[in-house]
């Protein structure tokens, strides 16, 4: 499957071409509007044949955003290799999650169900984020004023709920800087 907004070359398997063109389908029209039909047509497959692979269309998200989850928190590891500092750290695993599921939610609205948090696979995916932005805050040396993953949890909802008020993603972007900064000037980094 492809990350959003990046292109690749066409899915290896059945089941690889069937998770890209859902994904495709919920990023458009959202998990309520998304039937099964329009996924094994999106995927050029019979709705039999989709059935064998997929037991039904909530088993088909979470294999969407387990697989978009997975591209995404690779993406982050590479762009961390270039970060000196914990708040470069914090901000680019911030940025490229969360701020981007914000950009993809103003261009694309019916997306909402990606990053609705009443899916237990979306908490799922939030609580790897949670959890990589701990290791960075375990690792940083700091002696941390709660748990790791407490200060976490957090960052990561502090950011989400930016979205809320945020007008467009230069001014996410800008509230994640700022509270990035303040966490780690608030624990001495």
């Amino acid at each position: 499957m492809t990350a959003i907004g990046t292109t690749k070359t066409t899915p290896a398997t059945k089941l690889d071409r069937v998770v890209a063109a859902a994904a495709d389908q919920f990023i458009r029209h959202g998990y309520t509007r998304t039937t099964m039909g329009d996924i094994a047509r999106a995927a050029e497959i019979s709705r039999p044949a989709l059935y064998l692979l997929f037991p039904g269309k909530e088993q088909i998200f979470e294999a969407v955003v387990r697989d978009l989850n997975r591209e995404r928190m690779a993406e982050i590891e590479t762009a961390l290799e270039a970060c000196e500092t914990l708040p470069d750290r914090l901000f680019t695993a911030c940025d490229l999650w969360l701020v981007k599921v914000f950009e993809l939610q103003r261009t694309t609205p019916d997306v909402g169900d990606m990053d609705d948090l009443g899916f237990p696979v979306v908490v799922e995916v939030y609580g790897q984020l949670q959890a990589r932005i701990a290791r960075l805050l375990a690792d940083s040396g700091l002696a941390l004023p709660a748990p790791a993953a407490d200060l976490a949890r957090g960052l990561v909802f502090a950011v989400r709920g930016f979205g809320a008020t945020a007008l467009h993603p230069a001014d996410i972007r800008a509230m994640t800087r700022l509270q990035v900064d303040l966490c780690c000037r608030a624990l001495g980094a």
